[in-house]
């Protein structure tokens, strides 16, 4: 009973974790992104692979680069111990001038599904991502 209490706690507050990491990713912020990261973490998508902190977070510099407005809708989460899936929209623009304003005609949504891997310390240290 007391280890089942424990791994609802652990689910708990990785997911709040899924949460911060995706409201840091939809607000560009790096600095963030970083803290939550394993210093090994791996990360793949349908674009390439990337090992360790420093490349991942240039991988998200890259994507963010390239948006003028990248925003995770939440669809889903699933939390099984160490391991979570997030299915999300992923709400892109990618050019214009207004953000607010620019919608209709640079959109783009892409349905994504996540995969991660969490540490002992709840760090990411993997996340693998599959474009629907």
């Amino acid at each position: 009973m007391k280890l089942e209490k424990e791994m609802r706690m652990n689910n708990a507050m990785i997911e709040n974790v899924l949460r911060d990491y995706f409201e840091a990713f939809s607000n560009k912020d790096v600095d963030t992104l970083e803290t939550m990261f394993a210093k090994d973490i791996q990360l793949t998508d349908s674009f390439g692979h990337w090992s360790g902190i420093e490349d991942v977070i240039e991988a998200n510099k890259t994507i963010f680069k390239n948006c003028l407005r990248i925003t995770a809708i939440i669809d889903d989460l699933v939390v099984d111990d160490d391991s979570a899936c997030a299915v999300i929209d992923i709400e892109i623009i990618t050019q214009g001038s207004d953000p607010t304003n620019d919608f209709r005609e640079n959109h783009t949504t892409l349905k994504v599904i996540d995969y991660f891997v969490f540490n002992q310390a709840n760090e990411i240290c993997v996340i693998s991502a599959y474009k629907q």
